[in-house]
């Protein structure tokens, strides 16, 4: 009877389930589900006013600043939406590890501070993020504000997206685009909230910019996510692993050794798995069988890279003659190997077996002794086949 793998599926901050390959395979994409942001994209883009001021107090009077409940007079700009994933099957790592690639591509201005945090299956950043500008006489204003992101799984069907932030960063510039002083001002204290503060259109065109960029953002987010995460394929790779190292196993029984890179993203086409009590070897998903092994030779073809001579520095000459000052830097001959292993079978679908192991010399001599040692201890057929030849190294000189 075939041997189902199961592999632990941690979902949600509470729960862990186990999910089957074949679940998982066969499951419903996922959707990530968000009304809130067309809400909110179309309110900005409908209160939207050639006139900053006016565009700024309409949006005031739809949006709140969040009160700190310690203390209500410290107000943040503060942006929340929630996903509901629709058919939530997943590995909490892999999908922030996903979000952590995505914001590192594509959001590059919150990739420095970048932390994933997978104990809270959350992950946080902050930034300088560009909101607005506006030029008035000889100066230009540049407003930057530095928010908090936190995107968190609260459940195993909620994916939290939020920033927040209470302080504007208002660069002034010259006409050479040097910045000549920066004002820091609390979000509740200038326009909108502030009538009477200086800088008005410059601080309603950063209040309207900043809730531009929140939502844009969560927008950009949720579209990568219905684009690109509707499967968690990392984890259909790993449980498809699994499932074929199981079917193996019933099979053959456990394998007396296996050959492979040392890598966390298994797959077993790119394994060497050998069998002695079935007398069977497995590569690239086909079964050969000791007995039609004919010969196995490793073959190194190295790139000679010759060493340079660099100078650099304040020599230079005049009708041919060197005048001091120079330095030389010389870099040594350097030869680059590549190890392939050649293994001849005597199978007219599969005659021979190439396996490439690149400058790993130490790989490609443990391939060719295990295939040396089934050589030697071939006991079948002995007076019908050709005689096996011994494991030879070939290197090609350049």
């Amino acid at each position: 009877m075939m041997v189902m793998t199961y592999f632990s599926l941690s979902m949600s901050a509470q729960t862990s389930v186990n999910i089957s390959y074949e679940k998982v395979k066969h499951a419903q994409s996922m959707q990530w589900v968000c009304p809130k942001v067309d809400k909110y994209q179309n309110m900005l883009y409908s209160q939207r006013n050639d006139d900053y001021k006016v565009y700024a107090n309409n949006i005031k009077y739809r949006i709140e600043l969040y009160s700190n409940p310690e203390q209500p007079t410290d107000k943040y700009l503060v942006t929340q939406a929630i996903f509901n994933i629709e058919n939530p099957l997943f590995d909490s790592k892999n999908l922030l590890s996903h979000i952590s690639r995505w914001i590192m591509s594509e959001k590059k201005e919150w990739a420095k501070n970048l932390e994933m945090d997978l104990s809270e299956k959350a992950v946080r950043s902050t930034a300088s993020v560009h909101v607005a500008s506006h030029a008035a006489f000889i100066e230009t204003f540049k407003v930057f504000v530095s928010p908090n992101l936190v995107i968190k799984l609260i459940s195993d069907n909620k994916l939290l997206v939020s920033f927040s932030t209470n302080i504007y960063e208002n660069g002034v510039y010259d006409s050479n685009n040097k910045r000549i002083r920066l004002i820091k001002d609390k979000i509740s204290e200038v326009y909108p909230f502030a009538e009477k503060s200086s800088h008005k259109i410059t601080y309603a065109k950063a209040y309207v910019g900043t809730y531009l960029y929140f939502w844009n953002f969560i927008s950009a987010l949720r579209n990568e996510l219905n684009t690109n995460f509707t499967k968690d394929t990392k984890m259909l790779k790993q449980l498809s692993y699994e499932y074929s190292v199981d079917s193996l196993r019933a099979k053959y029984g456990e394998p007396t050794k296996v050959i492979a890179e040392q890598t966390t993203n298994h797959d077993i086409h790119k394994e060497l798995r050998f069998y002695e009590n079935a007398q069977k070897f497995i590569f690239m998903g086909k079964t050969i069988d000791f007995n039609d092994v004919m010969s196995c030779e490793i073959v190194d073809d190295p790139k000679f890279i010759p060493g340079r001579t660099t100078t650099y520095g304040l020599g230079f000459s005049i009708f041919g003659i060197g005048i001091g000052g120079a330095d030389s830097y010389t870099t040594p001959n350097k030869t680059i190997h590549s190890y392939v292993v050649n293994v001849k079978i005597d199978n007219m679908g599969t005659p021979l077996i190439y396996l490439a192991t690149g400058q790993n010399e130490q790989m490609a001599n443990e391939i060719a002794a295990v295939f040396e040692y089934i050589l030697r201890h071939q006991q079948s057929n002995k007076t019908s086949r050709p005689q096996k030849s011994k494991v030879v190294t070939k290197r090609t000189r350049r």
